[in-house]
């Protein structure tokens, strides 16, 4: 099983099992758009399996004319963590419930909880850190960076995926994409396809065979629920 493959090599494998090695009917630019648009939802289906195959951090600091506001990064698809540092150490930082998002800012509900008692929340294209007013500081983001289209012939398919022959699921996935505009039979692919998700789902899970995750407490301060 080959442990790498290009989109020149995709572009091949799927007009093979189309049928349509020697046609003009899908252009290359038309089959790139159904690559990508393939390669993205594989990506999703490996994101959603909660393996922290893509995940990547960054820091960064707010000061007071921030007012906890926190523009996240261009590439953010999905938060996997907030850190705040606190002593040269960092501490875990918990989402608060909307119904709470002014709870901080109350004198009497800050005295009960203690001013670091930081919650976050993303906010269209941002994370609000709360209190806002004892946001400043320094943190760490811990997030899944959204997917890169292929472009190039030489460009590679992520190495995770073609490893374990995970890309034959681009390859049925858009090959269903030009036998449904042929208007041919794609019935036997459509089989294919869910098979190899099912597959990959059960694969792609529980990397780490010897200590499987846990069920957190977020039953804690940090939790940022309402505090009466």
């Amino acid at each position: 099983m080959a442990n790498s493959a290009t989109l020149s090599q995709l572009r091949t494998r799927i007009r093979e099992q189309s049928d349509m090695k020697n046609s003009d009917f899908i252009s290359d630019s038309e089959l790139l758009s159904y690559i990508n648009a393939s390669y993205a939802e594989l990506y999703d289906i490996m994101v959603q399996t909660y393996e922290d195959y893509y995940v990547t951090s960054t820091t960064f600091s707010l000061t007071s004319s921030d007012n906890g506001v926190y523009a996240l990064p261009s590439d953010f698809s999905k938060l996997r963590g907030v850190d705040y540092q606190l002593g040269g150490e960092y501490v875990t930082l918990y989402p608060f419930d909307w119904n709470s998002r002014n709870a901080r800012q109350r004198s009497v509900n800050r005295l009960y909880l203690g001013d670091l008692n930081l919650v976050y929340r993303i906010v269209g294209s941002n994370l609000r850190i709360e209190p806002r007013d004892n946001a400043v500081g320094d943190y760490q983001l811990w997030y899944c960076p959204s997917f890169t289209p292929l472009s190039a012939d030489g460009d590679l398919v992520d190495s995770h995926m073609a490893r374990n022959g995970w890309e034959e699921y681009i390859v049925v996935d858009v090959a269903i994409k030009c036998l449904a505009k042929e208007e041919s039979n794609t019935a036997h692919l459509l089989l294919a396809k869910d098979q190899i998700k099912k597959r990959i789902e059960s694969a792609a899970g529980d990397r780490d065979m010897d200590q499987p995750e846990r069920i957190s407490d977020v039953n804690r301060n940090g939790r940022g629920g309402n505090v009466w």
